[in-house]
């Protein structure tokens, strides 16, 4: 990981605009930066400060490869500082200090989780101002129910009818509000907070489901509790979180 590092930083030093916050030719990161960042004196830090720039870049050209970020902070009483990130969740990864010139303070974490006592770091002020990975959304897809699942027991149930799976499809759209559709039309609300969820949704048509598979699933989502939110699939726990329903991303081409 110290050569991952490094490479960016070497980069800057080399430079002659390491601390200038003049215009620079313009760079569009592919993760979000969704205002210009005022940090260190500048207006605009991801664009002006060449060495954040260059870790940009960097970040950019290894998307997939390694999941990075990177947070703005103060340290030692008010300083401004940047917090490099180059192996988010990874169980020994480290989080590198960084001054407003590009200068390596003191590498935090790894597997002896040293270096946090070093400089005096207001963990309130961290604000993630990019990063080189998406964060799934629950809002990211239309969601096909593909099975039941009880832990406890050990038993998976997809929703099947006369051999073929049948499909019950539900959204999740960023006012709250839901949809879906079954034998029936469906309509509804949420709300999630950090992983727990509440949903009301209930037929806004009157045809009978005689699978009953529309009716368990509504059940289901109406007694739901928690939410895992995967690229590609979601899994709703409900009642207590040994059972749950998996969701997996609704492809246009299923539909008739």
């Amino acid at each position: 990981m110290k050569n991952i590092l490094l490479h960016p930083i070497i980069a800057a030093v080399c430079c002659l605009c390491l601390v200038s916050c003049g215009k620079q030719d313009s760079i569009t990161p592919l993760g979000t930066v969704p205002n210009p960042v005022c940090h260190c004196g500048c207006d605009d830090a991801l664009q002006q400060l060449e060495w954040l720039r260059n870790t940009v870049i960097f970040m950019e050209t290894y998307r997939g490869t390694i999941r990075a970020e990177i947070s703005t902070c103060k340290y030692d009483g008010g300083k401004d500082g940047f917090l490099l990130n180059y192996c988010v969740s990874c169980p020994d990864g480290t989080v590198s200090l960084v001054d407003c010139q590009g200068n390596l303070l003191v590498t935090m974490g790894g597997i002896a989780g040293e270096g946090y006592d070093v400089y005096e770091i207001d963990w309130a002020s961290i604000r993630c101002i990019y990063r080189n990975y998406h964060i799934p959304k629950i809002t990211d897809h239309r969601w096909y129910l593909a099975r039941f699942v009880d832990r406890a027991t050990n038993t998976s149930e997809a929703p099947m009818w006369n051999g073929h799976l049948q499909y019950y499809v539900i959204q999740f759209n960023p006012d709250g509000t839901m949809s879906g559709i079954g034998a029936n039309i469906l309509q509804g609300t949420y709300t999630m907070n950090n992983g727990d969820i509440s949903i009301h949704i209930e037929p806004v048509t009157e045809l009978y489901d005689a699978t009953g598979w529309e009716e368990r699933m509504l059940n289901a989502l109406n007694a739901a509790i928690k939410c895992d939110v995967g690229e590609d699939k979601i899994r709703i726990y409900y009642n207590y979180t040994n059972t749950y329903m998996e969701f997996r991303a609704f492809d246009e081409s299923m539909e008739d």
